[in-house]
Order: structure tokens, then C-alpha cells, then sequence
């Protein structure tokens, strides 16, 4: 009789265990589930800008100005369209800033040289066929890796995460593609190949051909 009560005091305490385990993995969920949906609604659409709509587009990277334009869908470097551009990497780009997000306003500001917008260094500006973007980038936080950003005139400072800016470090060169140039020469020298080869194997061809002639004419000559 005490054996039979040991396991039914066993199997409820198991029973109780599971039932916590169980709670506190559903709680567990839970939280993770709000904490998302928290980071979430801390974003604030400050420019609702969408991306397809980008016409054009400059920044400045290292102290160097990169502007480029799209026609027909297709983008290039403002100076020279012959440079064959990567598309993706370039769309990727624009995402980053429309539409653009921040992570924190900081209202009223009086001083904007605390955070590096006084006369900053760096811009991206864009145009839509409606409206021209100029975005002005400050310091960089390293406790927190945001960047303080602002739009001229305004009196208002806004905290992005870092990949909003570092999405733009890139140089032209970083950008191009082989190019078209490129592409030709070596097409042209592939086809060089091709026919030097196929000469090739025609003389050797009349070369071959002209010593079965030689041979046949000289073996009817000592038949005679």
C-alpha cells in the first residue's frame, strides 16, 4: 500500500514538473514574442519614401561626390554610362534611406555640432520626380553603433542604426562590373583564337593533301 502511494506522490510531482516547464516555456515565448514587436514599433518612419521611385541619387564617400541616374529601369554612373553598374548592390543601397526609419527622434535641438551636424561631412541626397532628399550624416555613437542624422533646416536629430550610412561606403570602383570594353576584348580575342586555329588546320589539311599527290605521282612514275 505505501509502495502504491510512493509512485502516485512520484508521478504527481512529475506531473506538477512538467506543468512548469511547460508554463514557463510558454512565458518564455511570450516575452520574446513582445520584446520583437517592441524593437518593432520603436522604429519611426521619418521620410516614406519608396525606393522605385528614385530617379537619381549622390553621395559622398571619403571626400569623394558619386552621383548616379537611372533610365529605363536601369542605373549608371551620371558620368559615364558606359560603366557597367551592379544593380543589386546599387538598389540595396537606396533601401537603406527610402524609406528611412530611425530608431530614436531627438526633438528641439539648439546645438547640432554635438552630434556632428553643424557642417557635416557627408550627405546622400536624392530626387523622385516630385521631391528632392538631402540627408545630412554626423558623428557616429560607438557605445550604442547609431548614427545621428538630419535634414536641413530642421531642428531635429535622428538616430539610425549603422547601416544606414556604412551602406553607402563605397567607392566607384566597388560598384563597376567587368565592362563592356572588357567584354569585347575578350570576345575578340576568343574569335582570334578560333580562326588561327581553324587556318591552322586548313594548311595542315593542303599540307597533307599535297603529299598524297606526291606520293601517288612519284609511285606511277617508277610503275612506268
Amino acid at each position: 500500500m505505501k509502495k502504491k502511494q510512493r509512485q502516485m506522490i512520484g508521478m504527481l510531482l512529475a506531473l506538477v514538473v512538467l506543468a512548469a516547464v511547460f508554463l514557463g516555456i510558454r512565458q518564455y515565448n511570450k516575452n520574446a514574442s513582445s520584446a520583437t514587436s517592441i524593437t518593432e514599433d520603436t522604429q519611426e518612419t521619418v521620410l516614406d519614401v519608396n525606393s522605385d521611385d528614385i530617379t537619381s541619387f549622390r553621395y559622398v564617400y571619403e571626400g569623394e561626390t558619386y552621383a548616379f541616374e537611372k533610365e529605363d529601369e536601369t542605373w549608371y554612373y551620371a558620368d559615364d554610362h558606359s560603366l557597367n553598374l551592379n544593380q543589386d548592390r546599387i538598389k540595396a543601397m537606396i533601401l537603406k534611406v527610402a524609406p528611412l526609419k530611425a530608431d530614436q527622434v531627438i526633438e528641439n535641438v539648439t546645438d547640432m555640432s554635438q552630434y556632428g551636424l553643424a557642417d557635416p561631412e557627408r550627405t546622400i541626397q536624392y530626387e523622385t520626380a516630385d521631391r528632392s532628399v538631402i540627408i545630412n550624416v554626423g558623428n557616429l555613437n560607438s557605445m550604442t553603433s547609431q548614427y545621428y542624422v538630419a535634414f536641413p533646416s530642421e531642428m531635429k536629430v535622428y538616430v539610425v542604426t549603422t547601416n544606414v550610412v556604412t551602406g553607402f561606403n563605397y567607392t566607384l570602383d566597388d560598384l563597376v562590373e567587368e565592362t563592356t570594353e572588357e567584354t569585347e576584348s575578350t570576345e575578340a580575342t576568343d574569335t582570334t583564337i578560333t580562326e588561327t586555329a581553324t587556318e591552322t588546320e586548313n594548311v595542315e589539311a593542303e599540307t597533307a593533301e599535297s603529299e598524297t599527290v606526291a606520293t601517288e605521282t612519284t609511285e606511277t612514275v617508277e610503275a612506268k
